[in-house]
């Protein structure tokens, strides 16, 4: 017969579960500062890349030039983190429900952030708003979850860096999306890195 647990042992569970994630993310806060400083490369980079071709008045190499920027940033990022998880898979480590959900809405974010960037092509839009605001969902849920206020002020900050950059011109928008990295990953994530044990500050 299977045991009916008392609101206090569950409470206890709870709690311990949100207090191993949170060892965990501390531990995984590597990959919001990969990130973070990738995609702030990447935004800059292509910033200046436009300002150049505009100044050359080669309007058609802009996109795909563009394209080659972000892939060159996204797939090296992609490798760091792949050797990164490589070697820390070898080491024993707790993993927790909570784990499993946070992973499992990055790799939903990501595939809605793909899906946003081929849209926005599709229709001839800038993807930034768009990508801030999935970033911002996936952020927001992340640190309510383990309870990591930093989180949470960075998912606002993505969230109003979202509604800001849509009113701005495709070059503006990158420099915005570059500060809301710097914000929203870097930042907490440098935080979660010094803390003691990952734990709410």
């Amino acid at each position: 017969m299977e045991k009916t647990l008392t609101p206090e042992e569950s409470l206890r569970i709870i709690q311990k579960s949100i207090s191993t994630s949170r060892k965990n993310i501390r531990e995984g806060s590597f990959y919001y500062l990969l990130w973070g400083w990738a995609l702030i490369l990447a935004a800059l980079a292509n910033y200046f890349l436009i300002r150049h071709l505009v100044r050359m008045e080669r309007y058609d190499d802009i996109m795909l030039l563009s394209l080659l920027a972000w892939g060159a940033f996204i797939i090296a990022a992609m490798i760091i983190q792949f050797v990164y998880q490589s070697r820390a898979s070898k080491r024993e480590k707790v993993v927790t429900h909570l784990d499993r959900y946070i992973q499992i809405i990055w790799i939903t974010a990501g595939l809605l952030m793909v899906l946003m960037i081929f849209l926005s092509l599709k229709v001839q839009a800038y993807p930034t708003a768009f990508i801030l605001g999935v970033t911002a969902m996936a952020t927001a849920v992340s640190g309510l979850m383990i309870r990591f206020r930093p989180l949470v002020i960075g998912a606002v900050i993505f969230l109003a860096a979202a509604v800001i950059a849509s009113y701005l011109k495709g070059t503006d928008q990158l420099l915005v999306f570059a500060v809301a990295m710097a914000l929203g990953y870097l930042i907490p994530g440098y935080i979660i890195r010094t803390s003691k044990n990952g734990g709410d500050v």
